[in-house]
């Protein structure tokens, strides 16, 4: 009964996603067309609490945006032979440096209502190069309020591959220093269904997946572009799902510091 329910909220997530995207592509106005482009360097790659690769990684990201619509490309690409030894990626064991992993496709549609702002998109995840992870894809929906904390939830369906719910509360602030100079403060926790933990952790029931705290430190080169250092705590919470980390032969730290920089430039 538990996962019919579940089940039907992800199917009136995607619902939904559809029919706002349908009718904000009817009232479209002519706003002017915004490109960003991000260039990371990160120590690992690290998602929803879990490493996926101990070592270095360069992450690219492309984002269009027009209106309340955006369309964001990213990319993860393995750095050194990571994984090789072991044979944990590819079937004939092959290092993966320099090779794309990962490339996701976001499309998204956000509005605001004064204070508050409701998005939902769609994310395609493909894995190139990657033989033990089938590509899938996601449905989310979005809210956050402007105020101090800038308070955000994030629903996200895996409708495909894992049809699975993952939850996402995120609180941040930034501190202006001077008009080159801030620091932004980030925490995030999220929280799984059974399917989720089933499919990550081997564990049949719903946790707390991962808690998240970072500092990143943005400064002004000119008006277009920015480089910023950035700081990450990720831990994972639920005790068995600690336990299942563990007992793996890669990957297995529950509590990792990371960092890396990023040069955003915007056109």
């Amino acid at each position: 009964m538990v996962k019919f329910w579940q089940r039907t909220l992800g199917i009136a997530i995607l619902v939904m996603f559809t029919v706002v995207m349908v009718q904000a592509s009817a009232r479209a106005e002519e706003p002017t067309v915004s490109v960003d482009a991000e260039l990371t360097l990160i120590s690992q790659y690290n998602w929803r609490g879990m490493v996926l690769n101990e070592d270095l990684s360069f992450q690219s990201s492309l984002t269009v945006a027009k209106g309340g619509f955006s369309f964001n490309v990213w990319g993860q690409m393995d750095l050194t032979d990571f994984g090789e030894d072991e044979c944990h990626y590819t079937d004939d064991c092959d290092s993966r440096a320099w090779q794309f992993t990962e490339i996701d496709f976001v499309l998204d549609y956000s509005h605001s209502f004064g204070k508050f702002t409701v998005g939902t998109g769609i994310i395609f995840y493909e894995f190139p190069n990657w033989d033990h992870s089938e590509d899938t894809h996601e449905v989310y929906l979005a809210m956050s309020y402007d105020c101090l904390l800038q308070p955000a939830l994030t629903i996200y369906y895996d409708f495909d591959e894992v049809e699975a719910f993952y939850l996402n509360l995120a609180v941040g602030h930034s501190f202006s220093i001077n008009d080159k100079f801030s620091v932004d403060l980030s925490s995030s926790i999220g929280w799984g269904d059974s399917d989720f933990s089933e499919y990550n952790f081997g564990e049949d029931s719903s946790a707390l997946i991962d808690f998240n705290i970072g500092v990143s430190a943005p400064y002004k080169l000119t008006n277009n572009i920015t480089i910023s250092p950035v700081l990450m705590f990720s831990s994972i919470v639920d005790s068995d799902n600690r336990d299942s980390v563990d007992d793996r032969d890669y990957c297995d730290n529950t509590d990792n510091v990371y960092g890396g920089l990023t040069l955003a430039y915007s056109f």
